[in-house]
């Protein structure tokens, strides 16, 4: 599992390093604003930065997903399968190695993020406070303590890495669909795009027909209770998606 999970890094380095280098850029751009008291700049370059933080969540699914999709293409994955590895090893060091993605990448922009509001901050004769300040106001806007809150943000991380997950899987059963069972169809491409958003739609009607477990949640912890069934199914769901995965790629796949 090991050696497969360097494999998927070194093959997906570049595109991650060229996505850094923006963020770089972005950043640059902000100091500079920051060092000529430039506020309009500054809001720009905020922007900007806020605007690249939401769009790293769907460049890291984008990432996973082509990579697949070019390993069927190129027939590339036929290395893989001459290791000895079982095919449900091979998802799973892809699907490890897009959520150790999805984690660097987040550790990244939460640290520019802090360092770039006390900058801000930094700016302004009113806003000398620490990291300890903006925590006792969150803390206080939220309505909650310490260990609830860093026991929510444990979960709230869970729950999103299970929903990702969910997302990166139906694409793998999609692009395999396609490659497999449709190889002979001049529309492969098109067919395994149309079945992700059919496995979006059915997905996204299961989780609203779900029971509600608390309709109106007053704080953290009574929202992560109330998504509690959406995780399960979420669980189960990628559970026969990777198992169906697995079943494509080793009966019918064509390499």
């Amino acid at each position: 599992m090991f050696k497969l999970l360097k494999y998927e890094i070194r093959k997906n380095i570049a595109p991650l390093l060229i996505f850094f280098l923006a963020l770089a850029f972005l950043e640059g751009y902000f100091l500079i604003c920051y060092s000529n008291v430039d506020y309009s700049g500054l809001e720009l370059a905020i922007v900007l930065l806020v605007f690249a933080t939401a769009i790293s969540y769907f460049i890291v699914f984008a990432l996973a997903i082509s990579s697949y999709s070019k390993e069927l293409k190129n027939k590339t994955i036929y290395l893989i399968f001459m290791t000895p590895n079982s095919t449900i090893s091979i998802i799973l060091s892809k699907l490890i190695h897009a959520i150790l993605t999805a984690f660097v990448v987040a550790l990244v922009f939460a640290a520019i993020g802090f360092w770039d509001i006390k900058l801000y901050a930094s700016l302004f004769d009113t806003a000398n406070f620490s990291a300890l300040d903006i925590l006792d106001i969150v803390l206080v806007s939220l309505d909650t303590n310490l260990s609830t809150f860093i026991l929510s943000i444990v979960f709230t991380i869970i729950s999103v890495v299970i929903v990702f997950l969910t997302y990166v899987v139906m694409g793998y059963l999609s692009i395999t669909i396609s490659a497999t069972i449709l190889s002979n169809s001049k529309a492969r491409g098109f067919l395994s795009v149309a079945l992700f958003i059919a496995f979006v739609i059915v997905y996204a009607v299961i989780i609203n027909h779900l029971p509600k477990l608390n309709s109106s949640p007053e704080n953290i912890g009574e929202y992560l209770f109330s998504i509690l069934p959406q995780i399960i199914i979420s669980l189960i769901s990628m559970f026969f998606m990777i198992w169906g995965t697995a079943y494509l790629l080793d009966k019918k796949i064509s390499l």
